[in-house]
C-alpha cells in the first residue's frame, strides 16, 4: 500500500491510530489488574512496574488522540 492509502474506508494512518488506542486502553485494564496481583503476592516491584507501563501506555494513547484529532480536522 502507498502512504495515504485507504484502508476499511478511512486513511491508514487513522485506521492506526484508532486501533492503536483500543489496544492500549484495553492493555490498561489487564495492567491494573495484574498490579493487584503482584501487591497480593507480596511483590510491590512488579506491582510498581506495571504501573509504570501503565502510565506509559495512558501518555501514548493521549499523544495519539491527539494526532487522530487532526487527521480527523483534516477529512
Amino acid at each position: 500500500m502507498e502512504p495515504g492509502e485507504m484502508k476499511f474506508g478511512v486513511p491508514n494512518v487513522v485506521y492506526d491510530i484508532v486501533q492503536t488506542v483500543s489496544n492500549l486502553l484495553q492493555g490498561q485494564e489487564k495492567l491494573m489488574e495484574y498490579a493487584l496481583d503482584a501487591e497480593r503476592a507480596g511483590d510491590s516491584d512488579a506491582a510498581t512496574a506495571f504501573r509504570t507501563v501503565s502510565e506509559g501506555n495512558r501518555v501514548a494513547a493521549l499523544t495519539l488522540l491527539k494526532r487522530l484529532k487532526v487527521h480527523l480536522d483534516e477529512m
